[in-house]
């Protein structure tokens, strides 16, 4: 892995760094909770996921694809979607053991890259499951966020169950790229 300081400067890394900036404003804006503050948390919210969204394209379209963005970017993502846990922890009565759950396997999931790289291997980048578990996330906690009572059970189940397979699935290529085969059954 090769960071170098010209690589803060390309396009994608530089939206990444923006939508970290962005959260502790939209996590005040939300803690709030005024019309007028949720009007400008939203605003903030639809600038971070247009800048996550746009730093990818930029990332692939330009090749501009680095070791620092492989860094920042899921980075990002989890520091956004953690600061929104923590929001619905603390305003909306989430259930701290699945919040625990999602956190564990963030955890998991950085032991193992660190282990990749101590040991000079790739990055293990996130797969479909990642992120499908990341949207089902995201729309739980902004169920939460807007008080939709009636989707929230049904949501947190998807989340736990899409978590749980996430951890199984990470287990599974970790587990790949020590050569250690695993049963599908």
């Amino acid at each position: 892995m090769v960071i170098k300081k010209r690589d803060f400067f390309l396009l994608p890394n530089l939206l990444a760094i923006f939508r970290i900036l962005l959260f502790p404003f939209i996590f005040f804006f939300l803690a709030q909770d005024t019309h007028s503050s949720l009007v400008l948390a939203v605003i903030l919210i639809v600038l971070a996921v247009a800048s996550d969204v746009l730093d990818g394209y930029v990332a692939r379209r330009w090749n501009q694809i680095t070791d620092l963005g492989r860094l920042l970017d899921p980075l990002a993502d989890k520091l956004g979607l953690g600061i929104f846990v923590i929001f619905v922890i603390i305003y909306r009565e989430f259930p701290i053991w699945s919040a625990g759950l999602l956190f564990l396997k963030d955890l998991l999931t950085l032991i193992a890259a660190l282990a990749m790289v101590k040991r000079k291997r790739s990055i293990l980048m996130s797969n479909n499951w990642g992120k499908l578990n990341s949207w089902i996330w995201v729309f739980t906690v902004v169920i939460y966020i807007a008080r939709i009572h009636q989707l929230q059970q049904w949501f947190l189940a998807l989340a736990t169950l899409s978590v749980v397979n996430c951890i199984i699935q990470y287990l599974r290529m970790f587990l790949a790229q020590y050569g250690v085969e695993t049963s599908d059954g």
